[in-house]
């Protein structure tokens, strides 16, 4: 996993994904890891909007590089992991569910972003060299399903939503990274 991908055709890229062979594990050690330096500099609360910090990021790409009806099948993904959350907790309590309030930023929130967004960028990048977007997918999946657990349950999906489709900040100068989505 310390190699990067070689996307060089010919017999001497032995580190591409063979057919039928997942980037998931990559995807998972990335927020893995993310999960847990973000643990080191703040709490729960500081986690979960580091994530939705990184869920916005996967979000925005998605909009700016498949448009608006990708982006809201993102939006649909988590919405209906939310959703399965509810269901299950229901089945198993017998009662209605309560929405988990988003926390306020702590004084770790803004590290935990900076990990997550960059952990979302990373998450991107995997994708860029996959046959389809199955990491992507499994990153929108990752991220809702770990912002689950930190919450202790699922939010209220209009106040998420909101968090989500908020601007993101304009990098100076126009830079930015190109990235590709299939």
């Amino acid at each position: 996993m310390t190699e990067a991908l070689n996307t060089e055709s010919g017999a001497d890229a032995p580190n591409m994904p063979r057919e039928g062979e997942s980037l998931s594990p990559v995807v998972a050690a990335i927020l893995g890891t993310a999960v847990a330096a973000a643990a080191k500099r703040g709490g729960n609360g500081d986690v979960a909007r580091g994530l939705i910090a990184g869920l916005r990021i996967l979000r925005a790409t998605v909009e700016e590089e498949a448009g608006y009806t990708m982006a809201a099948a993102v939006d649909n993904a988590i919405r209906t992991r939310l959703l399965a959350d509810n269901l299950s907790r229901l089945r198993v309590s017998g009662e209605k569910p309560q929405a988990i309030p988003l926390p306020d930023p702590g004084p770790g929130a803004s590290a935990a972003a900076a990990i997550f967004e960059s952990a979302a960028e990373s998450c991107l990048t995997v994708n860029a060299h996959a046959e389809d977007n199955g990491p992507l997918e499994h990153a929108v999946f990752a991220f809702t399903a770990q912002l689950l657990q930190q919450l202790g349950g699922a939010p209220e999906w209009r106040s998420l939503v909101g968090e989500l489709r908020r601007p993101l900040a304009v990098a100076p100068d126009g830079e930015g990274e190109e990235v590709t989505l299939h």
